[in-house]
């Protein structure tokens, strides 16, 4: 789910470097299993957007290949949620994703800045998340170095608050102070049960790459009805996206053996607020901000964080494996980024020009078959 304190600039985690080897720069060498590489601490999200990356940051991710390699190959970076990276990130996602031809860069947010889980009450109400969108972009950066790897064809996904890495990362004005280049993008994106009665958006923006919401039909934590909201005026803006809602899942439907169960989480299901975002780099507007639920104007920083505040608490949310809607998803999930990387095979060799550029992205739309 997503934290939203980060505004008011929580303070950046401290360097935490296990290992005494140098971050790599690149993977030129072909590198695979454990990888270190260099991310930064963002003191918010206003801040990452205008350049601001925060004190540097040594942290890991764990690069699968699949097997029978021919060529380069798509790859999925995943973000994890507030328990960290979990046995149901490797068996239940991992897996097919491999045995399907992608590779798979688990990033882990977590260890390297000392912690091992979030989830629970404080923790979830103070996590900066903006750290967990950075590193998936400087892992997408990194990614495109390494030379069995489609450059063209890295999707990102995450779970919860890793759903919420997925729908920051996939603005360009979130990518571009890290990545520096438009060239660099996802081929697609699909944030899983995140986060959406808080949205950070600006409405000059598109999304570059198709999105895949996947979502919980019964979610308490991170609901479903304000995602598909959001996904319906996005679409209208011209942005692609579609989504999926599970009949009868709760929140994290995807887990190996979960028991149904009620726990006390810190969340912010209740909030309606949106903030518009700076465009780039320079643009040092703020808002304004908007509540759904009062139908006030927030003008300032000050107004939205007290709105915000309002409406965060301690509930009781629900949890439970669901076997059916966790199979479809990783089916659906599979499906999509299949379709996307066909498209992407067939686009021409890159193009600095803007009006190929949009061209060509019209083009992969009707491919898609997005409206």
């Amino acid at each position: 789910m997503e934290i939203i304190r980060d505004f008011i600039g929580v303070a950046a985690v401290a360097v935490s470097c296990i290992s005494t080897a140098a971050p790599l720069a690149d993977l030129n060498g072909g590198q695979t299993g454990r990888i270190e590489f260099m991310a930064s601490n963002p003191s918010h999200r206003w801040a990452l957007i205008r350049g601001q990356l925060g004190p540097k940051q040594v942290i890991h991710g764990d690069l699968t290949m699949p097997q029978n390699l021919e060529g380069k190959v798509p790859i999925v970076v995943m973000s994890h949620g507030s328990d960290g990276i979990t046995e149901g990130m490797r068996e239940i996602w991992a897996k097919p994703l491999l045995a399907a031809g992608y590779a798979v860069f688990m990033v882990d947010s977590f260890t390297p800045r000392d912690s091992a889980k979030i989830s629970g009450t404080g923790a979830q109400l103070t996590w900066n998340t903006t750290f967990n969108i950075s590193d998936a972009i400087y892992a997408l950066k990194l990614l495109t170095t390494h030379p069995k790897i489609d450059a063209s064809r890295i999707f990102h996904i995450g779970w919860s608050r890793g759903g919420n890495a997925v729908t920051g990362a996939m603005w360009p004005n979130y990518r571009l102070p890290i990545t520096q280049t438009e060239s660099i993008k996802w081929a697609g994106s699909i944030p899983v049960y995140p986060g959406c009665n808080l949205r950070y958006k600006n409405p000059t923006l598109k999304i570059t790459s198709p999105v895949l919401y996947l979502l919980a039909e019964k979610d308490d934590m991170t609901p479903a009805e304000p995602c598909v909201e959001e996904i319906h005026l996005l679409a209208a803006e011209g942005n692609p996206v579609q989504y999926k809602v599970y009949p009868g899942a709760y929140h994290v439907f995807d887990r190996i053996n979960q028991a149904r169960q009620s726990n006390r989480e810190g969340t912010y299901a209740r909030c309606a607020v949106d903030v518009i975002m700076p465009s780039h780099a320079s643009d040092r507007n703020w808002g304004p901000a908007f509540n759904r639920a009062t139908k006030a104007t927030l003008s300032t920083p000050s107004e939205w964080e007290i709105a915000v505040k309002q409406c965060e608490g301690t509930f009781w949310v629900t949890s439970a494996t669901d076997v059916k809607a966790r199979d479809q998803a990783v089916k659906d999930a599979l499906e999509f980024m299949d379709r996307v990387s066909r498209a992407s095979i067939q686009t021409p060799k890159p193009t600095t020009d803007k009006a190929e550029i949009d061209k060509r992205s019209q083009e992969i739309l009707r491919e898609l078959n997005f409206k």
